[in-house]
């Protein structure tokens, strides 16, 4: 994990690294017991084969029993992954290349052209893609320097630029809690709630379209000013809707929308959101190592899929 790219409390930190771990000795485990599995039906399949020569060729009888000797003074080795691979972590399952003998390159060039997509076996897949626009979801927290610097720095140049090729939507609650009491804790602190609060006002007032220039106008005052300063920097952006942000802001409807980005949130899948900036893609949380890539190339890699879901 790259944590210098990210924000996460150091309990998530704690319990990220704990499920990594166990993700990494079961796959490591479940590809010791598919070694010894194809190990033995080799055996197998050898001994059945020599039986079968026995009783074709008896008079190989001599041979036969010399080559087992040998065969058993010489087992089949297995080897274990832990010690001769301890650097790089077990990849996921790869395609059987006696399907698709002409796939020899990474998944994510698979739906590269109809080339690729046929001789992996995805076309249909591929076609799907391609009916229906991709959907970024970011999930982050209105103080996260890394958040802001992603928001500032490349969301909105990125939304401009390829504006119609993606649906964006925002979720501003990153690792802020909820407690029992019904009540929010935010990562850095109560300044943090009630930025994240007033930007979900914000979105439920203009939808992500109309609440980008805000957003990111908000982001580059938050840092250094309170967030009644940084909204008076920014409000000739949301002007006509003023009134009704900061009525939302000030009610209870703020707290609503808060507990409904904490849903979001929550609800993310497979992958729990242990660190923000986080990206969804088509509401699909990759794993931590992909969204490390997805956020440091988002506008190379957003340019691409937009190909692929816009080509015809």
């Amino acid at each position: 994990m790259i944590q210098e790219y990210h924000c996460m409390t150091s309990e998530q930190a704690e319990e990220e690294r704990k499920r990594a771990d166990e993700e990494n000795k079961r796959r490591t485990d479940e590809e010791l017991r598919r070694k010894a599995a194809e190990n033995e039906r080799l055996r197998q399949h050898h001994a059945a084969q020599a039986a079968v020569q026995r009783e074709q060729h008896p008079h190989r009888q001599l041979s036969h029993n010399h080559q087992t000797t040998h065969m058993q003074a010489h087992p089949v080795q297995v080897i274990d992954p832990r010690n001769h691979y301890n650097s790089v972590p077990l990849a996921a399952p790869i395609i059987s290349h006696q399907a698709f003998n002409d796939c020899d390159m990474p998944p994510d060039l698979w739906c590269d052209s109809r080339e690729s997509a046929a001789a992996c076996g995805v076309e249909q897949q591929c076609q799907r893609l391609r009916r229906k626009p991709i959907k970024i979801t970011l999930i982050y927290e209105a103080l996260c320097p890394f958040c802001q610097r992603f928001i500032s720095n490349q969301l909105g140049i990125v939304f401009n630029s390829l504006r119609g090729h993606f649906e964006l939507e925002l979720v501003p609650w990153g690792n802020s809690r909820l407690l029992p009491d019904g009540s929010f804790s935010c990562n850095h602190g109560q300044k943090e709630c009630d930025a994240n609060r007033l930007q979900s006002c914000v979105l439920d007032q203009l939808q992500v379209k109309g609440a980008l220039p805000f957003i990111v106008c908000f982001e580059k005052n938050i840092f250094s000013q309170t967030v009644e300063a940084s909204w008076r920097a920014c409000t000739a952006f949301v002007r006509s809707h003023e009134r009704e942000i900061r009525h939302c802001y000030d009610s209870e409807k703020g707290v609503q929308l808060q507990r409904i980005a904490a849903q979001k949130t929550f609800s993310a899948r497979p992958q729990p959101i242990v660190e923000v900036p986080y990206l969804l893609i088509n509401d699909y949380s990759p794993t931590t190592e992909n969204n490390d890539l997805n956020v440091m190339l988002f506008p190379q890699l957003l340019g691409k899929w937009a190909k692929i879901y816009n080509r015809k």
